[in-house]
């Protein structure tokens, strides 16, 4: 056999084995060379990334895949009193216990072990009690930070306390609450109006009054224009001037007559004004029923005019009373020095009323008095005026009436009186007389008094010839 130098080993030759002992050398060289690379920009990094969630406002941490702390922000040590959740080697859920947020570290519940799956942010809200044992709400959002394989290094979390922001949210739900069971419960008829376009005044919504009040259901008040309930095209056509006014910013409170689905027409009175939600723009507008309400205001201004005649009226004869007949007197006399037109007055009383009375009673006096005062509007035009002056006096005006035609009116009420009779006891009745005297108004008469005067003068005449007469005065 042959012997050679270069003996052969199964695992190689000696040079080759130096040869890779060297190679291994260097890779490990290579290697302790590209982890401090690694560390050095893995610090720069860090310290990069510090830097940057140090100006973040909300609390911050940056978190290894097995969910330690690696970096926390300033606004995070503050919540958490200055703990410095690095250097105390805590875990997420420690640091989120510290800070009274939710703690997911029950595998079931835990979103971030999702994200090492699905490689993508989550986004939790948390809720979770405070020192003071009132609720706090916790928006958390969790971000993967991938290496240039694509592989998860570091999860970056931020925690934002939204607990005014869902306070408000739910105080917005009870207001909803409140305003649907208020729309719904409430006695008045309440319509949600469209604003633009054709469809400007089309019913959108409309409560269970509004049903009620006028005989649609929901369904078909929907089908319906705002328009349609009026009861004329005349009233419709205002209705949509009110629209845009309301769209204008003006708040209208109006009265009109509406229509009810089986043609029933009723009074309503409407309050409108604009409502907003998010960018649109609806007209809300609040129907109630004044039927019964007019009814009471018609008949509290029958009973006031009722009230007011009776405080004209005197209560025995049914003619004007004394305060009101003075008043009407005045108003006759500007109206006939503005016109020119003549005017006369009457003045007469009954011939011995007082023997009258003292004979057979007050009950007959009152009796004559009143049959006197039937006797005069019997006589007169709606146009003339008369009233009680007191007792037994009466005065008459006559408008637009001369004195010869005044003095024939003042002969027919006297012959009229001299023929009545007015019964008392059985078979018996009494029979009476009066005197009267007229004059006419001129440019010498400057007041009531004036007038009256001139009248009562030509009536003492009329006495002191023997009663039952009529005299004038021309002058």
């Amino acid at each position: 056999m042959k012997r050679t130098d270069n003996c052969t080993h199964p695992d190689g030759t000696l040079e080759h084995l130096q040869k890779r002992i060297q190679e291994l050398e260097m890779s490990l060289q290579l290697y302790q060379e590209e982890s401090i690379r690694r560390r050095d920009i893995l610090e720069t990094s860090r310290e990069y990334l510090q830097t940057v969630i140090d100006n973040i406002g909300d609390p911050m941490i940056v978190i290894d895949t097995g969910f330690h702390v690696v970096l926390a922000n300033k606004k995070l040590r503050e919540k958490t009193g200055g703990i410095d959740p690095v250097k105390e080697d805590l875990y997420c859920y420690d640091v989120t216990r510290l800070c009274k947020m939710p703690c997911p570290r029950q595998k079931n519940t835990c979103q971030l072990k999702k994200m090492l799956k699905k490689k993508s942010q989550v986004n939790m809200t948390r809720v979770h009690t405070d020192g003071n044992g009132g609720k706090r709400y916790v928006d958390i959002v969790a971000a993967p930070i991938l290496d240039n394989s694509g592989n998860i290094v570091y999860i970056i979390e931020s925690c934002r306390d939204i607990t005014e922001r869902m306070e408000m949210e739910e105080a917005l739900r009870g207001s909803e609450i409140r305003y649907r069971s208020l729309f719904e419960h409430s006695c008045d008829a309440i319509y949600i109006v469209e604003t633009e376009g054709e469809e400007a005044g089309r019913i959108l919504s409309a409560n269970q009054a509004a049903c009620e009040m006028h005989g649609y259901t929901e369904k078909e008040l929907r089908r319906l224009s705002i328009t349609d309930l009026n009861d004329t095209q005349e009233s419709a056509s205002k209705a949509l001037r009110r629209i845009k006014r309301i769209l204008d910013g003006e708040n209208l409170r109006v009265e009109a007559t509406h229509k009810k689905k089986d043609g029933t027409v009723f009074p309503v009175e409407a309050s409108a004004s604009l409502m907003k939600a998010g960018d649109k723009k609806y007209i809300l507008i609040i129907y109630r029923d004044i039927s019964q309400r007019r009814q009471a205001e018609e008949e509290r201004d029958r009973l006031m005019k009722e009230l007011e005649q009776k405080s004209q009226i005197d209560g025995l004869t049914g003619l004007l009373n004394r305060q009101y007949l003075d008043k009407r007197i005045k108003e006759e006399m500007k109206r006939a020095k503005r016109y020119g037109n003549p005017l006369a007055m009457i003045m007469f009383d009954i011939d011995n009323f007082k023997k009258i009375n003292d004979s057979y009673g007050h009950i007959a006096g009152d009796k004559i008095v009143q049959t006197t005062a039937d006797v005069i509007r019997e006589a007169l035009r709606d146009t003339d005026v008369a009233g009680r002056f007191g007792g037994d006096e009466f005065i008459i005006l006559l408008t637009e009436t001369d004195m010869d035609t005044g003095a024939k009116v003042a002969e027919r009420i006297r012959r009229k009186i001299e023929k009545a009779d007015i019964p008392y006891k059985k078979n018996q009745v009494i029979n009476f007389t009066i005197s009267l005297g007229i004059c006419r108004y001129d440019d010498k008469v400057k007041t009531v008094e004036d007038f009256i005067a001139k009248a009562d003068k030509a009536l003492y005449t009329a006495k002191s010839l023997g009663n039952n007469r009529v005299c004038k005065i021309e002058e």
